[in-house]
């Protein structure tokens, strides 16, 4: 199958895009697409729907040699596989009004949520309690900030624990119809969602530092992290929540630079 797949109905309306496989272990958004487009009927616009890292899905890694979603930048002019991958992607972007980056989280502790900066209005119409804000400027180089520099909407859905990937297949496929209906390039087929939902902001990032690097424990994500509470330690020093905090993203075992957690506060 392509990468990249174009569906147009050939009626006026929104060019959007639908990702997966930006990271290649995170599958549930893989089984989604392969799902949608067995069955998808445009009425409205035109839709990409793309394996963003088809190297990666195919070995079923992370990344073949770089974070794919740390490479979305205007100047983008490297030379690994990702990094040309993006400079293709942001080609497409270009020429959309809204994307949906379909991902889930490598924390087994985790509760399905979306990130955005800008597309509150479509996500408060698909089934995820949580909202994440903040991404764009702790993560740069990811899609949804790329979208939003061009003042289009950018929006990634974590959908739940990557080692269930056929579990949260449903979460990520109905997601892409609510989206797709939200913008109406298809007619009606699920109800779209209605749930209560919260906002964490997010505000700080710690990278892993070094082999010794490690946190105290394992951390669910949207744990709440008392004022005082060693995160994590390396040879030199203790990291310590100078107030209380939630954690996201920490869990063990991650290479150097890596992400080791993410902390926000709630905000709603």
């Amino acid at each position: 199958m392509d990468s990249i797949i174009k569906k147009d109905s050939g009626n006026t309306g929104k060019t959007l895009a639908v990702f997966c496989g930006v990271h290649g272990n995170e599958k549930a958004g893989v089984f989604a697409v392969e799902k949608i487009l067995k069955n998808i009927e445009l009425t409205r616009g035109a839709v990409y729907f793309v394996f963003a890292n088809p190297e990666a899905v195919k070995k079923n890694v992370r990344f073949v040699d770089k974070n794919l979603n740390r490479c979305f930048f205007d100047d983008q002019s490297g030379e690994t596989y990702e990094e040309k991958r993006a400079i293709e992607l942001m080609s497409l972007l270009d020429e959309c009004d809204a994307l949906l980056d379909i991902h889930a989280s490598n924390n087994k502790e985790t509760t399905p949520f979306a990130i955005t900066d800008n597309g509150a209005e479509v996500v408060s119409n698909m089934d995820f309690t949580i909202v994440a804000t903040g991404f764009n400027k702790i993560e740069p180089g990811g899609t949804d900030g790329y979208m939003k520099r061009k003042n289009t909407i950018g929006i990634c859905l974590e959908c739940g624990y990557s080692g269930e990937s056929e579990k949260n297949t449903d979460l990520a496929y109905n997601s892409i119809l609510q989206f797709l209906q939200y913008y109406n390039c298809i007619e009606s087929i699920i109800p779209m969602g209605k749930v209560a939902q919260k906002v964490i902001h997010v505000d700080d990032v710690q990278k892993v530092t070094s082999e010794e690097f490690e946190l105290t424990q394992t951390f669910a994500d949207f744990q709440t992290i008392e004022a005082g509470t060693v995160i994590a330690e390396d040879e030199s020093r203790k990291y310590v929540a100078d107030k209380e905090r939630v954690i996201l993203f920490g869990s063990q075992g991650k290479p150097i630079g890596a992400e080791a957690y993410i902390l926000g506060n709630w905000v709603s």
